[in-house]
């Protein structure tokens, strides 16, 4: 009869715990979807705030000559090559990340014409155009996919291959 008694009594801890589980799952969920839909509540950003760069509707397209590059990785800026470019729009930053490829890094010189869309954030009180594409002498580099997320130099390499060239290989 012990044996009996003492398991009923875990079962019902069991169930118990299930309970409690599913309480503190389905509450959380609750919170979230809640703050979701609260107009004006605070989203969750990266370290920089928030970016719209999954919307490659937005994208601005400036051109100019290249003043000054800046390789060095500073505080509170973001990772990667920033250019200084100075164009009829004025003068802007435009960050290209820290994926560009050699061949890239070695045609940008100071002075260099280059075309470079995306979007312009605010990152610690600095305007930054983070760059989707970048032009320069004629070719067109992408930096980032029509997610916002940089792209390597390998995945620009894979992407530029025809599909039905890879497929006629493989037979």
């Amino acid at each position: 009869m012990q044996i009996r008694n003492w398991i009923n009594s875990k079962r019902v801890e069991t169930r118990n715990f299930v309970f409690f589980f599913c309480l503190v799952l389905l509450s959380m969920t609750t919170f979230s979807v809640a703050q979701a839909q609260q107009p004006g509540a605070p989203s969750t950003s990266t370290p920089f705030g928030t970016t719209g760069l999954n919307t490659p509707a937005n994208d601005i397209t400036m051109s100019g000559a290249v003043q000054q590059l800046i390789t060095a990785h500073k505080a509170d800026t973001p990772v990667g090559l920033q250019l200084v470019v100075d164009g009829p729009q004025g003068s802007f930053t435009a960050s290209l990340g820290p994926n560009l490829s050699r061949e890239v890094l070695q045609s940008l010189s100071e002075g260099a014409p280059v075309q470079i869309s995306g979007q312009m954030q605010t990152i610690n009180g600095q305007q930054y155009l983070l760059a989707r594409k970048l032009t320069i002498e004629g070719k067109q580099v992408v930096v980032r996919n029509e997610n916002g997320f940089l792209v390597h130099a390998s995945q620009r390499a894979r992407a530029s291959v025809n599909d039905s060239a890879l497929y006629r290989s493989a037979k």
